[in-house]
C-alpha cells in the first residue's frame, strides 16, 4: 500500500520504509510524516500535494498505525 508525501504528493509503499538505511522503520515512518519525502532520502517531485493539509491530518490522528494511513488515503483518494 501506498502512502503520499504531504509535500509534493509522491506516493511510496509503506514496505519500503523498512529498507531506510540507518533507519528503524518506525524512524523513517515518522521522518517521512515530518518531512515527506526528504525525511526518508529521497527529493520531492516538482509538484505540490493538491491533499497536503488532509494528509498531514490523517497522520496525526492516526500516528503509529500506517497501514489505515495508508488505507485512508486509498478511500479518500489522496494520492495524485
Amino acid at each position: 500500500m501506498d502512502i503520499y508525501c504531504k509535500v509534493c504528493g509522491e506516493p511510496l509503499d509503506v514496505a519500503e520504509l523498512h529498507d531506510i538505511e540507518g533507519m528503524t522503520f518506525g524512524e523513517a515512518r515518522n521522518a517521512f510524516y515530518a518531512e515527506g519525502c526528504v525525511g526518508v532520502g529521497f527529493t520531492h517531485s516538482n509538484t505540490k500535494a493538491s491533499h497536503g493539509p488532509e494528509i498531514e491530518a490523517l497522520q496525526e490522528l492516526l500516528g503509529d498505525d500506517i497501514d489505515g494511513v495508508a488505507a485512508m488515503m486509498e478511500d479518500f483518494d489522496l494520492g495524485y
